[in-house]
């Protein structure tokens, strides 16, 4: 039985001191690992040096990277391997996509805060009044005496 290239994501932190340099070599790894095996790259993100929760390999922080590609089990077992064996990478994770995934583009589009900020304090006014005599409407149907 043949089997299937599958898609994966993987979300891996190199030292947050670790040299540019250093970080293109782990990307040459990933990349090098992936055409030698029949894989493909689908997507790439670099999420910027982060704080870590609690200290990793005595480290602080940390620079994320995000990366969707797919292939073979005995490709994700390589890529998992080098990245065990290397100091720059010093926590990993590999979760498989679902089949029928599909990368969406997101669109960074300015917002211009104030005019919405405006109008959501419009409606909550607006509806907050309206709650203020339904409240006041049924607090005189519960009082019978006063009637």
């Amino acid at each position: 039985m043949r089997e299937v290239a599958r898609k994966y994501e993987l979300l891996y932190i190199h030292p947050g001191n670790l040299p540019s340099d250093d970080v293109e070599k782990v990307d040459e790894i990933l990349n090098g690992t992936l055409e030698r095996m029949a894989g493909e790259l689908l997507h790439r993100e670099d999420w910027g040096v982060r704080t870590l929760a609690y200290p990793v390999k005595k480290h602080a922080d940390g620079r994320y990277i995000l990366v969707r590609f797919s292939c073979l089990p005995e490709c994700l077992a390589e890529i998992e391997r080098r990245f065990k064996i290397n100091e720059a990478v010093i926590k990993f994770l590999t979760v498989r996509l679902p089949d029928d995934f599909i990368q969406v583009e997101v669109l960074n589009i300015p917002v211009d805060g104030e005019g919405l900020g405006e109008l959501r304090d419009g409606e909550m006014a607006e509806s907050s009044d309206d709650l203020d005599e339904d409240l006041n409407d049924d607090a005189e149907d519960d009082n019978p005496g006063d009637e």
